[in-house]
């Protein structure tokens, strides 16, 4: 699967897209440790190829890489898990290169592949979890009209209605 967008192509994440490039997002930025949740499982490249091996047959699961019309892979987004009965999927995204941080790129991406969720399977909501302290993936998230449906002491739960 591809979804192109302006300045991106979203392609299905294989196995092969696990390079040490993509390990180091992990390893090489605290800001990525404190708020992605897969960072913190000392993950090495095996680990990284057998995360993604284990949601390419899922049909509740698309796990898009990010990458940029000149072919660098710049992030991530995955929707997992969707759920058809009740019109709504739960995304993660990962914006793993930090010389693409503050520049669109998650507000591009969301868009598209949340416009494709809709056309093709019908999807209604977007949910996503964040940590309170992660200030500029919420205030991305309000400017693209995301509510906040629950709070807990380091989290949020924001859900977009897709129009």
């Amino acid at each position: 699967m591809i979804i192109y967008t302006e300045r991106f192509q979203l392609k299905t994440l294989t196995a092969k897209d696990a390079t040490e490039e993509y390990l180091s997002w992990f390893s090489n930025s605290k800001e990525v440790g404190k708020y992605i949740a897969y960072a913190k499982t000392n993950a090495d490249i095996n680990k990284l190829r057998q995360y993604i091996k284990e949601r390419e047959d899922r049909e509740d699961v698309i796990f898009l890489g990010i990458f940029t019309n000149s072919g660098q892979h710049i992030g991530n987004i995955k929707y997992e898990p969707i759920d058809f009965t009740n019109k709504s999927a739960t995304m993660g995204i990962l914006i793993g290169n930090k010389d693409w941080r503050g520049k669109g790129v998650a507000t591009e991406v969301i868009k598209n592949s949340s416009k494709y969720l809709k056309e093709n399977f019908e999807i209604k909501y977007i949910d996503l979890g964040v940590n309170k302290e992660n200030i500029s993936a919420v205030s991305v998230y309000k400017k693209m009209k995301f509510l906040v449906i629950k709070k807990t002491d380091s989290d949020l739960m924001m859900r977009l209605t897709i129009g």
